[in-house]
């Protein structure tokens, strides 16, 4: 029984230090897992840094690129609305022009063309006139 009891107190003396030395394994275990994501987290920060700053570049690229291309789009439609807009008044005019001939409406050249005559013709009277009275 002697040697039992020495058996249990050999045993009993080693469990605290076995406890404490994997107490202390645990302890550092943490620390290195601490330790570990310390490096991998600042690791992993600085490479979404640089995946953020790759992805800005090129969402402002697309941003130029889909603001040059709403340009150019708009250059063209303004070009075309113009364009439809000339059409239109040439139309409306030769529209209404053709209507007012109808009704026996002259033209804006026709009437010019009328008080150039006219002009003409009173210069005409005005020499005559003259030569009339010179002749008295």
């Amino acid at each position: 029984m002697a040697d039992k009891k020495k058996d249990q107190t050999k045993r009993t003396d080693f469990i605290p230090d076995e406890l404490a030395e994997r107490g202390r394994e645990i302890w550092l275990a943490g620390l290195g897992a601490l330790s570990a994501a310390e490096e991998e987290g600042s690791r992993l920060f600085n490479t979404l840094i640089e995946r953020g700053e790759s992805y800005e570049k090129e969402g402002r690229k697309q941003i130029e690129n889909v603001s040059k291309a709403v340009e150019e789009q708009s250059s063209e439609v303004s070009s075309q609305v113009g364009e439809v807009s000339a059409q239109v008044n040439a139309t409306v005019s030769e529209t209404i022009e053709a209507a007012l001939e109808r009704f026996g409406v002259p033209t804006q050249s026709e009437v010019q063309k009328l008080t150039d005559q006219v002009d003409d013709l009173s210069k005409k009277v005005e020499a005559l006139a003259k030569l009339l009275e010179n002749e008295k």
